[in-house]
């Protein structure tokens, strides 16, 4: 499929892309870093700050394209320490060009262009906003763009900082990174992102991040959902490496639009015969139509009593909830509570923050290897959801393959346990909605069906009364646990037992606000002390949260990619080449 897929791509670039000389000049000079700063505003318009540290010895200036602008339109420009020239004569020389910048416009858009100066080591700053990168959805809000502005230039460095009007926080963004390889977070309520490697003209620097519905005043629409973009985006990408048939016609369409301009109205007619198609299959209610059917309804109880909590992951990823990473935390929690591991965490302090160190004994070791005589590699690669073995006992293996001869698990000891078997945690990690999906479908909760359109494949999802209860019950217990803070959850008559409060909290993505009232109710923790309200559980909480942290740069050393982790969930982790379908921006930049 991914060769047949190529084979498209490269024949309508063959076909339609001209092929010629340039004289962009950038053998001899280098980036050494590049800084881009994102400031979105409240209107969806975002101001561009650029900080580039340069040693440039061929040329007369520096310029940037901008094309595929969409709706977006360049609002000003300007260098730091320059002046603008109204007039910009791009056979001017270099020293005419010193201290000055411009905007030319070009058949295809817009350069911004400034002199390059004195030849050896720069620093450039400039400044740019464009309207419109944030675009309102059928069901929220997006930005989806390309922000390579330098690539004729390889950049050994590069950080990419996104901010909002608002502080950016789990429950408001979802975000990921597409084209290159690095690593993506949300660090002091910003989008942060660090390439790892060499960024050049092979690579993009595509990011979508999607808000509720009202976060901006958004003045621009595009017909799609949020879960249609990012399907687009994911296609081809690190977080989900199968293509689906889908992308063929995509690229049929582009190559329709291109030469007879049929693409918008083909990929109109595809959009409504799909959808009519799934209607009539009996396609279940899902995402934000479902959760606006359940607004104001209150489920107080655990939504799915299931042995095994991972049988509920395809439904809770429907709703952008409970991904790899999370399953592991919850079951951390469980088995402190079944007392099959004791949790011993300590804290200290580092520099203005505390630090919690974790270590876990598991009980009953010697028993536990002889039950399981067998590595987590060995496990995960004979892995197969329909034939008995429980999702949660892979993830046991995999604890007691990370433990040393005595059964004990350290951070340390877990984040060069997973840097060393990445790939197969990632192989276990992918099974794990194949997984749910044949455990709710041996439960009689959903069943799952393939349709054709135009020849394309497609899956539908039908639930029974009992599938369509527990769907229901799946978001009215997201609204209890969200008017629901610990104090609450920790009183006599509560409905639900503290420790499944935590467990459910995780799966619901709502660690960081359980972390911020823990914070509050012991700011200054030691390691003898005891709040006589969460007793034992503050340190549990803490020490599972840990062990999870270092667990997961483990895995991101490692080089781990799943369309069952938290970073295709847009919580954050490794990207990687490929994907970003449907992006604005991306005109490159150099020097000339």
């Amino acid at each position: 499929m991914k060769r047949y897929i190529k084979q498209l791509t490269a024949l309508s670039v063959l076909t339609f892309v001209g092929l010629g000389w340039t004289d962009t000049v950038s053998a001899e000079n280098e980036l050494t870093s590049i800084e881009i700063d994102v400031q979105l505003q409240r209107d969806g318009s975002a101001i561009i700050t650029e900080n580039r540290d340069m040693n440039m010895d061929d040329g007369t200036e520096l310029y940037i394209t901008l094309e595929e602008m969409q709706d977006s339109e360049l609002l000003d420009f300007s260098v730091v320490g320059f002046e603008e020239d109204t007039d910009w004569d791009l056979d001017a020389s270099r020293e005419e060009k010193a201290g000055k910048y411009g905007v030319v416009e070009t058949d295809d858009g817009q350069e911004l262009v400034w002199g390059i100066g004195e030849y050896g080591q720069n620093n450039y700053e400039l400044s740019y906003t464009l309207s419109n990168l944030v675009r309102e959805l059928d069901d929220g809000q997006a930005l989806l763009w390309n922000f390579d502005t330098f690539s004729s230039i390889p950049a050994d460095n590069l950080t990419v900082t996104i901010s909002g009007h608002e502080p950016f926080t789990q429950e408001d963004v979802r975000f990921w990174g597409f084209g290159l390889e690095g690593d993506i977070q949300l660090i002091d309520e910003e989008i942060v992102w660090q390439a790892s490697e060499v960024v050049d003209s092979s690579n993009d620097v595509t990011v979508l991040a999607q808000f509720p519905e009202g976060f901006f005043n958004a003045q621009v629409y595009v017909d799609s959902t949020l879960e249609e973009q990012r399907e687009m985006a994911m296609e081809g990408s690190a977080y989900n490496e199968e293509t689906s048939s889908d992308t063929i016609l995509i690229i049929l369409f582009t190559v329709l639009g291109i030469t007879a301009g049929g693409a918008g109205l083909a990929a109109i007619l595809y959009s409504r015969k799909l959808s009519q198609a799934k209607a009539d299959a009996g396609q279940m209610l899902t995402g934000t139509k479902r959760v606006q059917k359940n607004k104001g309804f209150v489920y107080e109880t655990i939504p799915f009593e299931e042995e095994d909590l991972a049988g509920i992951a395809f439904v809770l990823q429907e709703f952008q909830k409970g991904y790899f990473e999370d399953y592991f935390t919850a079951y951390l929690l469980k088995w402190v509570e079944e007392d099959r591991i004791s949790m011993d965490t300590t804290v200290k302090k580092v520099f203005f923050s505390n630090q919690y160190e974790t270590l876990i004994q598991i009980k009953q070791f010697a028993e536990e290897k002889q039950k399981h005589p067998y590595s987590f590699t060995e496990f995960a690669s004979g892995f197969k959801p329909n034939q008995g073995d429980t999702y949660e006992k892979g993830l046991w293996v995999m604890l007691l393959d990370a433990a040393d001869a005595s059964g004990k698990v350290d951070n340390d000891h877990i984040q060069h346990w997973a840097k060393k078997n990445a790939k197969a945690v990632e192989k276990f990690a992918d099974a794990l909605i194949e997984y749910s999906k044949d455990y709710l479908e041996r439960k009689n909760l959903i069943t799952f069906k393939e349709i054709k359109v135009w020849g394309s494949k497609q899956e539908v999802t039908v639930a029974s009364a009992e599938g369509e209860q527990l769907l229901d019950r799946v978001v009215q217990f997201d609204n209890y646990l969200k008017q629901t803070d610990i104090k609450e959850a920790k009183r006599p008559n509560s409905p639900i037992d503290f420790s499944d409060y935590l467990i459910w909290s995780i799966l619901y993505f709502r660690k960081d606000d359980i972390t911020k009232q823990l914070d509050s109710m012991v700011p200054e923790p030691t390691q003898y002390y005891d709040n006589s309200l969460v007793g034992p559980y503050y340190w549990y909480w803490y020490g599972t949260t840990g062990m999870r942290n270092n667990w997961s740069t483990g895995l991101s050393y490692g080089g781990f990619h799943s369309k069952a982790s938290s970073a295709a969930s847009g919580m954050g982790g490794a990207t990687g080449i490929g994907g970003g379908g449907g992006a604005g921006g991306g005109g490159g930049g150099g020097a000339r």
